[in-house]
């Protein structure tokens, strides 16, 4: 259940209805129209290179930049994944552009779902931000016996790069940490790391055998 609630949160959040997650039941259902009435909030606004004032223009050419590494990982990994331009659709009362990249791959042990999109908000598109969301499925067991979690290793890391183009990231803080929680949770808590990456807001969430990965800018205001 646990694992159900963090995995919507990518199907719903990102208002990608067309494109389903591998969760499809009818509990899941109901969770998905409660989520979709939380409102739009901003992101913390932290220190660093991507909490710059940027107008539209220089957000799009960042966004543009990074989808291109974002695309072009998803080729080396022979993924398949999908394009969207300019979808409109209103979102908790207000208009939204979203320009994206996403892939749904429903399949045990691997990333199972990834998002990377630029999303303008009203009919104005007065603000926008970047953001990235991807799931997870651990395998728990193998963790366990390896006695370790090593995340630069992992296909997460390698979107997380092709959006900051930070390919330096000492990972060695943030393996213990998640390791730790692996290794000492109960399966039955949520529990959450965060981090700032150069003015990008990192939260990674992990349950008993899946891990949802966010990474966020703050929003731009464009006027």
């Amino acid at each position: 259940m646990k694992r159900n609630v963090i995995a919507l949160a990518l199907c719903t959040v990102l208002a990608i209805s067309v494109v389903g997650c591998s969760s499809n039941n009818t509990e899941n259902k109901n969770i998905a129209s409660d989520n979709s009435k939380i409102a739009i909030e901003d992101t913390d606004i932290l220190s660093g290179t991507w909490s710059e004032d940027y107008s539209r223009d220089e957000v799009k050419s960042l966004f543009d930049k990074a989808l291109a590494s974002v695309e072009s990982t998803a080729k080396g990994y022979s993924l398949e994944y999908e394009v969207t331009e300019n979808e409109i659709k209103e979102e908790n009362g207000e208009s939204t552009n979203d320009t994206y990249v996403y892939l749904d791959i429903p399949e045990a042990e691997r990333l199972e779902s990834m998002y990377f999109g630029f999303k303008q908000y009203g009919s104005d598109l007065a603000s926008g931000k970047l953001e990235m969301k991807m799931g997870y499925n651990l395998d728990r067991k193998t963790i366990l016996e390896g006695q370790k979690f090593e995340f630069e290793n992992l296909s997460l890391a390698a979107f997380s790069q092709a959006f900051t183009g930070n390919y330096e990231r000492d990972y060695t803080e943030l393996d213990k940490q998640i390791y730790d929680i692996i290794k000492n949770g109960t399966g039955d808590e949520i529990q959450t790391i965060e981090n700032n990456l150069d003015g990008l807001k990192e939260t990674i969430t992990i349950t008993d055998d899946f891990l949802f990965y966010k990474l966020e800018s703050r929003v731009y205001n464009f006027k």
